[in-house]
C-alpha cells in the first residue's frame, strides 16, 4: 500500500479503537479489510495494540520501514484498546469473511496481550493453519511468558508418579 494510504489506514484503525463503538460505513470496512490482507498494514494494526502511545503517523512510518527499531521490543497493552480491537475485528470478520485469517491472527495476539488464558486457549484450539502469531503465542503461553504488567495465574500440573 502506498504511503498516504498507510496513514489513512492508521487513522481509521485508531479511530475504531475507542471505548464507544461507532458505526462504520462500507468504505471503512472495505479499507480496513483490505489492510488486514496486507502484511505490513496488518502488522501496523498489531503494533497499535502493543504500543498505544504511537499516533497514526508513527504507525504508518513503522509500517513503511518494516516495523524495525528498538520500539518493537516494548509491549504496553491497553485493556480498553484490546477490547475495542476485538470488537472491531469480530465485526469486520462477519462483514468480510475473506479477512478471517488475519482477524484470527490478531485476535490470538489480543488474547495473549490481555493475559486471557481461556480466550487464548480457545483461539489456539481452533482447527486453522498455524501462522507465526499462533506458534509464538502458543510457545509463550506454554512457557508462562506474558506481557509486562499482565498477571496470569500460573497453572502447575503435578506429574504422575
Amino acid at each position: 500500500m502506498e504511503t498516504d494510504s498507510g496513514t489513512i489506514i492508521a487513522h481509521e484503525w485508531l479511530a475504531r479503537l475507542t471505548d464507544t463503538p461507532s458505526w462504520a460505513n462500507e468504505l471503512t470496512v472495505r479499507r480496513l479489510g483490505d489492510a488486514l490482507r496486507d502484511p505490513n498494514m496488518r502488522d501496523m494494526m498489531a503494533l497499535s495494540l502493543m504500543d498505544p502511545t504511537l499516533d497514526a503517523g508513527e504507525l504508518a512510518e513503522r509500517a513503511r520501514n518494516g516495523m524495525s527499531g528498538p520500539g518493537m521490543l516494548a509491549v504496553r497493552p491497553d485493556r480498553s484498546r484490546l477490547v475495542a480491537a476485538r470488537r472491531e475485528l469480530t465485526a469486520m470478520g462477519e462483514r468480510d469473511p475473506g479477512c478471517m485469517p488475519a482477524v484470527a491472527m490478531l485476535c490470538t495476539l489480543i488474547f495473549w496481550l490481555a493475559g486471557d488464558r481461556k480466550g487464548l486457549d480457545e483461539m489456539l484450539s481452533r482447527p486453522i493453519p498455524d501462522d507465526a502469531c499462533r506458534i509464538v503465542t502458543r510457545w509463550a503461553r506454554d512457557h508462562d511468558l506474558w506481557p509486562a504488567g499482565v498477571i496470569v495465574p500460573r497453572e502447575y500440573k503435578v506429574p504422575a508418579i
